[in-house]
């Protein structure tokens, strides 16, 4: 969809008011009015470092009335002068208070009372075909007082999304929500999604591509995982228990598996960590597992498979392949990663 394309819609559908030769439409006939106007007094801007392919600006959403913002995780809010411009137009020092690095989301707080704010609600009410309006600062199109950018959509579906190091900028292997308009844009992320009724459904995601057909996808983070996240509840992934518990246990071990997708994915290493059983155990990034304990490894499924099912391990042993060379490595289990 090109950028415009839900607005367009909307005015070919008698749903916005267009131009006219004669007197402006009122304001007050646009059925979107007051949740563009409720979202747009919760939204603040973003800016702060640039860092190679990350452009130093973003959006936020307002979750207090004394000042925090969550927003997503990004290299800009690294920088020493990160600063959020308020709807009313102040310009504050902002604080990155938390971090999640799997769900992606960072909380940040800024010096001010008595702000509007969005109370955490639900996006299960959502169904396909409903409308929703982001509310976010694309391209920096709005650098000081002025209001961001609106833009007008659908509600398409639930997902879930692996992106991954390598594949994409970013890590994140969860739920999120499908939308008809286009949101995937430098400086949206961290921006607000909202119902007809103005209630925060969402928190706009950052840019992703489809690896197969090189499409953009447009989505939006549940506004459940976001209060999770604010909550300090613990990130459970799509798969329950069990794919939580080989997560963990990866975790414990210091490896993370270079997962592309697909039906072809073989559990090649993509990182590991300093210090961890894999690091002085002489693992490397690239390295290829072929086995464990004992059972063939094909993919990055057989690997957290086999791990899964290890009964309690305080050990595990794979048979990597590094180049033309296999060796066996024995790893210990952490119990407190």
């Amino acid at each position: 969809m090109k950028p415009g394309a839900g607005l367009l819609a909307l005015l070919l559908a008698g749903l916005l008011p267009g131009p006219s030769a004669g007197a402006q439409t009122p304001a007050t006939d646009n059925p979107f009015a007051a949740a563009i106007d409720r979202a747009g007094q919760r939204v603040v801007k973003l800016h702060g470092a640039a860092f190679g392919r990350e452009p130093g600006y973003g959006s936020g959403v307002l979750i207090s009335a004394d000042g925090r913002i969550v927003t997503t995780l990004s290299a800009m809010l690294a920088g020493r002068t990160l600063r959020a411009v308020l709807p009313d137009g102040r310009v504050l020092p902002a604080e990155l208070l938390m971090e999640d690095e799997q769900r992606h989301l960072a909380l940040l707080k800024v010096a001010a009372d008595g702000l509007p704010f969005f109370e955490f609600d639900s996006s299960a009410h959502l169904t396909p075909g409903d409308w929703v309006i982001s509310a976010a600062n694309p391209f920096k199109v709005a650098d000081g007082p002025e209001p961001v950018s609106i833009n007008v959509g659908t509600f398409s579906a639930r997902a879930h999304l692996a992106a991954v190091h390598r594949a994409q900028d970013f890590p994140y292997d969860g739920p999120v929500l499908l939308v008809d308009m286009v949101v995937s844009t430098p400086g949206s992320a961290g921006g607000a999604l909202v119902d007809a009724d103005g209630r925060l459904v969402g928190l706009v995601g950052r840019a992703v591509t489809g690896r197969r057909t090189g499409t953009w996808i447009n989505h939006a983070l549940p506004v459940e995982q976001v209060a999770q996240f604010v909550h300090g509840e613990p990130y459970r992934s799509a798969g329950g228990d069990e794919d939580a518990t080989a997560t963990n246990r990866l975790t414990a071990l210091g490896i993370r598996l270079l997962d592309l997708g697909g039906r072809l994915r073989p559990a090649y290493i993509e990182r590991v960590r300093p210090a961890s059983p894999a690091d002085i155990a002489g693992l490397r990034a690239n390295d290829l597992v072929v086995a464990m304990n004992g059972a063939a490894v094909s993919s990055c499924e057989d690997f957290r498979r086999t791990l899964r099912l290890a009964a309690e391990p305080d050990r595990v042993t794979l048979v990597i392949k590094r180049g033309d060379e296999m060796t066996v490595v024995n790893l210990p289990m952490e119990t407190s990663p």
